[in-house]
């Protein structure tokens, strides 16, 4: 019996959540995947996961296992590297989670972008507006934009995200450019309810601090969906250079009141403390760091 196969299977059910997607996943049936995990139940003599109809959890013994079985198989992928080249390789397996706008217009061509440079990492992302759970959700490294509140995971800064006001030509044609920041609180606009607190904004321009509310005639959770609309509608958003710089180099949005900073706000990568991960995880982070001072630099007023 081939324990690391059945190490294999278990830690994708574990990072996947469900037999159905590790299967798909390794090209195996959900039979083979649920087989796989009762024969190593029985070798270990401990239950791994609890079975339900609401999905699957790991018990504590399953997340201890998956933490010892994720290493292993990350240093036999390491070691398979180092004999094939004495280069700087890293291999294995990297789980990524990301906000939903930014992973789809940051992170996805910086990881095209990456996995040329890397071709023997596996990577997986999964993009979402909430806070993970590292740990008990398997994560290697999670994306988060704002600032960050205390905890144990290690934090380490790779840039910035900078919102930026905008609108369609046909709504500066219907309303005008606006000279001040207080115009906006008249106009119509899409809120990104993403944003968290009050629809209340705030600008700055040479000492200068504006609050404002926002008319929201629209709210959508995506900073993507916002700009888009707004491209499309005549409405105004404030949302993440990311998401209306395209929009903006097509001339489909038009940046409005370009002298005011209408906030930055730091993006980070965090993770845990887990030796295994250090070299996967600094060659990643210091390649999109990289990737961002090139593609989303900050235009501090």
């Amino acid at each position: 019996m081939d324990k690391l196969n059945l190490m294999n299977s278990f830690v994708h059910i574990a990072e996947k959540g469900s037999y159905t997607a590790a299967a798909h996943h390794l090209g195996k049936t959900k039979a083979l995947m649920s087989t796989h995990v009762s024969q190593l139940e029985s070798i270990l003599e401990v239950r791994l996961i609890h079975r339900s109809t609401r999905g699957l959890q790991l018990t504590d013994a399953g997340r201890a296992y998956y933490e010892q079985a994720k290493r292993i198989l990350d240093d036999i992928s390491m070691v398979e590297i180092g004999m094939k080249s004495d280069q700087k390789q890293i291999a294995g397996r990297l789980r990524i989670s990301a906000p939903t706008t930014f992973g789809e217009c940051v992170l996805m061509p910086f990881i095209a972008e990456f996995t040329q440079q890397h071709p023997e990492l596996a990577i997986d992302v999964v993009l979402n507006d909430r806070f993970v759970d590292l740990v008990s959700e398997g994560f290697d490294i999670a994306i988060r934009i704002g600032h960050l509140q205390d905890s144990d995971l290690i934090a380490v800064s790779i840039g910035y995200m900078t919102l930026k006001a905008c609108a369609s030509p046909a709504f500066i044609e219907q309303y005008g450019q606006p000279n001040h920041p207080s115009e906006l609180a008249q106009l119509p606009a899409v809120f990104d309810s993403n944003h968290k607190g009050p629809k209340l904004r705030q600008c700055f321009k040479q000492g200068e601090t504006v609050s404002f509310s926002i008319q929201a005639t629209i709210s959508v959770n995506n900073a993507l969906a916002s700009a888009t609309l707004a491209a499309h509608v005549p409405v105004l958003t404030i949302s993440p250079d990311f998401a209306v710089d395209p929009y903006i180099q097509s001339q489909q949005l038009v940046p409005l009141l370009a002298d005011y900073d209408f906030g930055a706000y730091p993006v980070n990568a965090v993770y845990s403390h887990r030796k295994y991960l250090q070299q996967k995880v600094n060659v990643f982070n210091q390649a999109l760091k990289a990737y961002m001072s090139r593609s989303c630099p900050r235009q501090d007023s």
